[in-house]
């Protein structure tokens, strides 16, 4: 039986993004394998919402303690992961960022046992400004004695070769659990949040902080509004308060009270009902900025997409690995209220391409990112370096 163990410092059930989703995803794959003693070791202050943390679980979890992971993350990892790789045979162990892989560099020369390093996206990109570039060398020395780098775009792909060196990176797209998120009734998930059942809806479902763009997607509704009265633009996620306030500033100035609707945090088993409320997901998320800010992927596009709802994102970062123009949504500049404003109408305009869209959504998740179709991609890796 294979060791494994995943590091992270996100986990369902929380309320962090997709490095949680991810995580718990491929704990999940691994545990419910014969082959595979799953161990995960996941920040406690945080990270995990241990309330309601299931009593039976296809792995063994490890919560670990300390406080301002941000200066210590990388000696809480090597004082919980000292105890793991002495007692395991060869494991094998993947770490969601690198930030949190140098914690066991350290054993690398004394102790059997490979790393897989994940990168996706802003841990890499944010290298670049001027706030994190000092730590460049530690990534690079990470990607030098990881034994095997993946990344869940080919967009991060780059900026880690242009960043770290000429390493060998293998790109592997997040996941959707397709158990979790799957086409319903409409009509049902409406009732179930007293929409109206002929509004239309478009959806936003991210942390709350300015490269979103929840700002340029208010901006294209007055136009919107004008051939959509009924037009209702949900806003579901927490973060940035400042910002939340921002955008209820500006829906006032707009006279878009009655169209924009704050959600605030939405609970894991309310959002597949949620996306199957809605008509299309949007993110209009920016470019990267001088802070590195960036998309790496955008996982909720599929997730509404095996939802069987298309959606409209930007060109920026690596969410053209999650969208396909035309294919499961449309691909809009960032910053361009005009153009995010043409994509919407073309989508309820056109019942033909969006019933097309629909339809190819769902297929495209099905076979290109579900969980059991990626999980094997990661099954076949850990499979090369007890080989090679």
């Amino acid at each position: 039986m294979t060791d494994l163990a995943i590091i992270t410092e996100e986990f369902r059930p929380s309320k962090k993004g997709g490095i949680a989703t991810w995580a718990h995803g491929l704990a999940l794959y691994f545990g419910e394998k014969n082959e595979y003693n799953v161990t995960v070791f996941v920040k406690k202050r945080g990270g995990i919402n241990q309330i309601t943390l299931a009593p039976k679980l296809p792995f063994k979890l490890i919560l670990m303690g300390g406080r301002d992971w941000s200066k210590f993350k990388k000696w809480y990892i090597s004082y919980y992961l000292k105890k793991y790789i002495k007692k395991s045979q060869n494991p094998v162990i993947i770490s969601a960022t690198w930030e949190l892989a140098q914690g066991i560099l350290r054993y690398k020369k004394k102790y059997p046992f490979s790393l897989i390093t994940i990168l996706h996206g802003l841990e890499v990109t944010r290298l670049n400004s001027q706030k994190y570039n000092k730590r460049i060398p530690q990534f690079q020395k990470v990607l030098k004695y990881s034994n095997q780098i993946i990344t869940v775009s080919n967009y991060t792909k780059m900026e880690a070769l242009s960043i770290g060196g000429d390493h060998k990176i293998e790109t592997i797209p997040n996941f959707v659990d397709t158990n979790d998120f799957y086409p319903e009734s409409r009509t049902n998930c409406r009732r179930h949040f007293k929409f109206d059942q002929n509004e239309k809806i478009l959806l936003t479902l991210s942390r709350l902080i300015k490269r979103k763009g929840h700002a340029i997607v208010i901006n294209a509704l007055p136009a919107v509004k004008e051939t959509f009265p009924n037009i209702k633009y949900v806003i579901a996620g927490d973060g940035d308060q400042s910002y939340k306030e921002e955008l209820k500033q500006l829906v006032v100035e707009l006279g878009l009270e009655s169209n924009v609707l704050f959600f605030g945090y939405i609970h894991e088993d309310q959002k597949r009902l949620l996306y199957n409320a809605c008509d299309i997901y949007i993110m209009n998320s920016m470019a990267t900025n001088e802070k590195g800010d960036s998309e790496g992927f955008g996982i909720t596009f599929l997730e509404a997409n095996a939802c069987g709802i298309p959606v409209i994102g930007t060109t920026s970062g690596g969410i053209g690995n999650a969208i396909k123009n035309r294919v499961n949504g449309l691909m809009v500049s960032p910053n361009s209220p005009v153009e995010t404003t043409n994509a919407i109408l073309d989508l309820f305009n056109d019942s033909p391409l969006y019933s097309e869209i629909s339809l190819s959504a769902v297929s495209r998740v099905n076979k290109q990112f579900s969980l059991s179709h990626i999980g094997e991609k990661y099954q076949q890796i850990i499979s090369g370096l007890y080989t090679s």
